[in-house]
């Protein structure tokens, strides 16, 4: 079925199609709404079980080929309260969603060993893009940039391991891990304000440790907050427990892997990107905050 035979069995008659990254902004002359191709309705019934109810009314059947709902107007706020209202829908989710589950040693050691050997990975990959930048005669300027803080990503890099083996050495006898539905995707456009919190866009959504999605709002909102104001703000409604604390820091303190193309000042950019991320945890190691119960 496509598109627009979807939308006529909505009794929705398009004036408009406005396309807005994956999905369609479909204007009537009453109403507007999303369209979007895929389905995660059971991910929505799920959350409603659990009285999760901060997201849009779907309009779709749950072996429907699309998500369709009624467009939300997203209102402006100033950007430090609405990244804290980001924050603190992201803890009600878990909070509503948790439950825990024994683990055993073999699931603890997989996890610990991809992060281990992720980790070595790396340590390899600069090291050897540090020995590949030195033989040149003339460094580009993001080759240098690039060198000139090889030191902070080895350091965050060794942070890392550090903070595998303190949550190894944790679960290892531990055990039991805490369990959520996770959004997957946490980036700016999938966070609505609008008199209530909203959260879109569940393609990522899958039960998994809080953790992941930490990791994955920080990373996608660093520019916009500190790593100590956003725990601040998320462990006031759903506070972190040890293992979680140390799984976290060792996520976050991984760098990505970066890779260069033909064009330096996007080259540039990337560098750029890179040691200002570091540079922010820098200033966070020194005002850590409470390192979670047990």
């Amino acid at each position: 079925m496509n598109k627009s035979e979807f939308l006529l069995k909505y009794g929705i008659h398009p004036i408009r199609y406005q396309k807005k990254n994956k999905v369609d902004i479909i204007t009537t002359n009453d109403n507007k709404y999303v369209l979007k191709k895929g389905n995660y309705y059971s991910v929505y019934e799920y959350l409603l079980t659990r009285d999760f109810k901060n997201l849009p009314h779907l309009l779709t059947e749950a072996d429907s080929e699309y998500i369709l709902y009624p467009y939300i107007e997203d209102y402006y706020l100033p950007e430090e309260q609405r990244v804290e209202d980001f924050i603190y829908l992201l803890s009600i989710l878990h909070t509503k969603t948790t439950f825990y589950k024994t683990v055993d040693l073999d699931k603890i050691k997989e996890i610990f060993e991809t992060l281990r050997k992720r980790q070595d990975y790396l340590i390899q990959y600069y090291h050897n893009l540090h020995d590949m930048i030195e033989t040149e005669n003339y460094m580009s300027p993001s080759h240098y940039q690039l060198i000139r803080n090889l030191s902070l990503i080895y350091f965050h890099l060794t942070e890392s391991k550090i903070q595998i083996e303190k949550w190894y050495d944790i679960m290892k006898d531990k055990r039991k891990m805490r369990y959520v539905m996770t959004h997957g995707n946490l980036k700016r456009d999938h966070f609505i304000e609008n008199g209530n919190l909203y959260f879109i866009s569940f393609d990522s959504a899958r039960i998994n440790s809080p953790v992941y999605d930490l990791e994955n709002f920080y990373r996608n909102n660093w520019r916009d907050t500190t790593l100590d104001s956003f725990l601040e703000i998320y462990q006031s409604k759903y506070e972190l427990n040890k293992d979680e604390f140390h799984l976290l820091m060792s996520l976050i303190h991984m760098p990505e892997r970066i890779e260069f193309g033909d064009n330096e000042l996007e080259n540039m950019h990337i560098v750029h990107n890179l040691i200002c991320y570091h540079d922010r945890l820098e200033n966070w190691k020194l005002k850590a905050p409470h390192q979670g119960r047990n």
